[in-house]
């Protein structure tokens, strides 16, 4: 019963995917533009990522299932007020005080998980709620459309809400997370300020410079306060007697390169969500609809093999399950490196089947090995941690590998076609993508207990 209360929160923030669908006629709505408009994503991605360490070291000093609740109603009370919105302002506002409960959801969901079953056990019920969580994806790639095209954006915020009341009663009722014995006491108020501040102002620093060009003034103003920032916060944590990071952590031989390999993975795999659209609608000439089935093939691949990247992980040390799940998303985007403009919608499909298992065993396995390197007075802090590496590796997927591409298009455009250029750019970004995800193969073998002398926890 905890374990579906978990994983009914990773379900809901995972239904967000739907604002992507409806961000047409939210502009239309409005009457603003399609930049204007995109600040409703990065306002969210930004204010969610910023939040989630501190929210999980909230976690740690306040109690998982109170601050999970939190998350859940403040969650559902955003969602319906964005609902109702009259002002695309307010919707913004909304938008970041929806962060706070995604971010609670998100970093909570998997320290339930931990704290719930012993460790024999861990990466099955983690690899069972990614699953359950991997389903919201598919629930709002398949509904959001139909959503709008009947009701409008509206819908897709509004019918979230009975969803969401349903996993407040379900959590309440039946959600019982044990006391850890060695539980905190106090809130890092001034470490949470300063890493919001610092991982925001980089966020806006990446998505703004990939958006708009590196040589804009406000590039370097906002470096400047993401570097001073995270100095401030290293002085904070020092001196802080519950520090939302413990800074030793950093130095960790297991925890320390797990993270750096999610950064690359996420880094090098999210590019199939923002450039290979336009390649298989543009370039291949299929339809949106074809394109929404290739993406519910890569999710529902995800929701299938997290579970048995679980069971896996449980059964030897993650780290082994860590390697083959990179090699195989390796594979994968090699695969899709190589599609040019006389490829079939088929080879797609199988490269993005490849993606989707080679994710889920990750996902996992990847949880289930960081969980199990955090102290368990911190099970928080480690699903923030996870949180804050995954929407780092997004957020610079989107802005380094759209600048790779941008450029690699207008350097291919002095020599060949429109088309043309843009077939070379685009295998051009999936060949950077593919070196990125080599290396992440690479570092985890870091991971292996013969090199880092220790077995899993």
């Amino acid at each position: 019963m905890g374990l579906v209360a978990a994983a009914s929160g990773v379900f809901l923030t995972a239904l967000d995917i739907t604002v992507n669908v409806a961000l047409p006629d939210i502009t239309n709505s409005f009457g603003t533009d399609a930049v204007t408009i995109q600040w409703i994503i990065i306002f969210y991605v930004g204010s969610s990522t910023g939040m989630q360490l501190g929210l999980g070291g909230a976690a740690d000093a306040f109690g998982l299932k109170r601050m999970f609740l939190v998350g859940l109603v403040s969650y559902t009370a955003a969602v319906l007020a964005i609902g109702l919105s009259d002002s695309l302002a307010l919707v913004f506002s909304l938008r970041v005080f929806q962060a706070v409960g995604n971010g609670l959801l998100i970093a909570l969901g998997p320290a339930i998980v931990t704290s719930l079953f012993p460790p024999e056990f861990r990466g099955r019920a983690l690899g069972i709620m990614a699953a359950l969580g991997t389903l919201g994806m598919i629930t709002g790639s398949l509904g959001g459309g139909a959503l709008v095209d009947a009701f409008g954006w509206r819908a897709i915020f509004l019918s979230r809400v009975p969803l969401c009341l349903l996993a407040i009663a379900f959590t309440v009722a039946f959600l019982r997370v044990p006391r850890s014995p060695g539980s905190r006491s106090g809130f890092d108020l001034l470490g949470a300020i300063t890493l919001f501040v610092s991982v925001g102002s980089l966020i806006l620093l990446l998505s703004l410079g990939g958006r708009n060009g590196w040589t804009e003034f406000y590039v370097p103003v906002l470096a400047v306060v993401s570097a001073c920032g995270f100095a401030v916060f290293v002085v904070v944590e020092r001196r802080a007697p519950s520090p939302i990071l413990q800074l030793s952590l950093l130095k960790h031989r297991v925890l320390a390169p797990a993270l750096v390999v999610s950064l690359l993975v996420f880094v090098s795999t999210f590019v199939n969500w923002f450039i290979l659209p336009f390649f298989v609608i543009e370039s291949l000439g299929a339809s949106a609809s074809v394109w929404g089935f290739l993406l519910m093939l890569m999710t529902a691949a995800n929701t299938l093999s997290a579970p048995v990247g679980g069971w896996l992980s449980d059964r030897a040390n993650p780290a082994y399950t860590i390697t083959a799940s990179v090699i195989v998303s390796t594979v994968a985007m090699l695969t899709m490196s190589r599609l040019d403009a006389g490829s079939s919608v088929v080879l797609v499909g199988v490269g993005l089947v490849m993606v989707g298992v080679g994710m889920g065993l990750f996902q996992s396995s990847s949880a289930n090995l960081i969980m199990g390197s955090v102290p368990p007075d911190r099970l928080g802090m480690g699903g923030g941690i996870m949180g804050l590496a995954r929407g780092m590796g997004t957020v610079s997927s989107v802005a380094i590998m759209g600048a790779v591409f941008a450029a690699r298009e207008t350097t291919r455009a002095a020599s060949a076609t429109t088309e043309e250029a843009f077939i070379l750019a685009f295998r051009d970004t999936y060949t950077v993508a593919v070196a990125l995800a080599a290396v992440a193969v690479l570092m985890s073998f870091v991971l292996w207990p013969r090199l880092v002398g220790r077995t899993s926890g």
